[in-house]
């Protein structure tokens, strides 16, 4: 009884809660301590390897650490990874300000290229990615630095991007090597995924 028109409200864009809450957060990066990295040595716990030491990369073979930042965090919120969701063999935590590398359809389309840059925040809710509390504990964030920005393995299948020592700690990520969509870009390109996949899966029938 109190609306007389229809037509009086407009649509509104959806609201991100974790960004307008933990603004702080989206920027935040690192590999969580546990995450095994693919070393020239085997696979070994993030939080083990030094300055010097030699790990292996998406497109240019082994690659030495020029620096490593680490930095421990008490994280309001973190993102938790099911094993296979990201074609890591065994679950695992994420930053949300930690980009990923991911192929997906439409991004040849926006990007010219199929592999691209999502923050970690842009995944919950996709594969059974999920926001989860850090319950006021204390963990140890770590960074890779090489001569130039890498993409790297991590827990086997997933690739990790560790920034330049000029992207670290900014506001938004820009790459001149690397596509790289926003939070909203990168949800949109999700559901594209998400969509193709279910096609695979159930095909329509002719």
């Amino acid at each position: 009884m109190f609306m007389q028109s229809a037509t009086a409200f407009e649509a509104a864009e959806m609201v991100d809660l974790e960004a307008a809450l933990f603004p702080a957060a989206m920027t935040r990066g690192g590999m969580i301590e546990g995450t095994r990295v693919e070393a020239a040595d085997g696979w070994r716990p993030v939080e083990s390897l030094m300055r010097g030491d030699a790990v292996y990369t998406w497109d240019g073979g082994l690659r030495e650490i020029r620096a490593i930042h680490r930095e421990e965090i008490r994280p309001v919120r973190v993102l938790e990874v099911p094993g296979g969701a990201l074609c890591n063999c065994a679950d695992m935590t994420l930053m949300p300000g930690q980009h990923m590398a991911l192929d997906l359809p439409g991004a040849e389309a926006a990007f010219g290229r199929p592999t691209v840059l999502v923050p970690a925040a842009a995944l919950a809710g996709w594969r059974g990615i999920e926001w989860t509390n850090c319950k006021a504990r204390k963990v140890e964030a770590v960074t890779l630095v090489f001569d130039e920005e890498e993409l790297v393995w991590g827990n086997s299948g997933a690739l990790f991007h560790c920034p330049q020592a000029s992207q670290r700690g900014a506001a938004r990520l820009v790459s001149p090597f690397f596509a790289v969509a926003g939070l909203d870009e990168a949800r949109r390109l999700l559901g594209l995924a998400e969509a193709r996949a279910a096609e695979e899966e159930f095909p329509l029938a002719a």
